[in-house]
């Protein structure tokens, strides 16, 4: 079992249009055994992106710089799209392989961008497997807080 920020790479994914391609792929969660993995896609690909670092909200992105993680070249974390997998098809598939992973913080900062960005096209089972509802709790408490200062 990986936690999340691990990142995979899937030789042979079926992209949502149905195109198959190679893809990095960033877990987004810690699963128990029985629960889906939960991915995002990564592309290096600039196509009119903006090269602002971190949260780009409007155009449900993430933008990783080249060289700061494990990602050499500047990356988009693609957040308009959750993948799900199943443990087994993670543990038995030979075109998904771990190559590396992220850090706490940056992780986190994904998640939360993601929440931003798309909380209302996201559903239940997701946001619960992303952000379980007490610590959703406790950052809505800890964000009212911060702005009463």
């Amino acid at each position: 079992m990986q936690i999340r920020g691990a990142i995979y790479h899937h030789r042979q994914l079926v992209f949502k249009n149905g195109f198959i391609g190679k893809k990095y792929l960033i877990l987004l969660n810690t699963p128990d055994k029985k629960d889906p993995y939960l991915f995002v896609k990564a592309t290096s690909q600039k196509k009119n992106r903006p090269s602002t670092p971190g949260c780009i909200k409007k155009q449900s992105l993430f933008f990783i710089p080249g060289n700061k993680t494990f990602f050499k070249l500047d990356t988009w974390v693609q957040l308009h799209e959750i993948y799900e997998f199943r443990p087994k098809v993670i543990d038995t598939n030979k075109d998904i392989s771990v190559e590396g992973s992220l850090d706490a913080k940056l992780i986190d900062d994904i998640v939360n961008c993601l929440f931003e960005a798309e909380e209302d096209n996201l559903i239940t089972t997701h946001k619960n497997l992303l952000r379980p509802p007490l610590q959703d709790s406790l950052l809505k408490l800890k964000a009212k807080f911060s702005r009463e200062k």
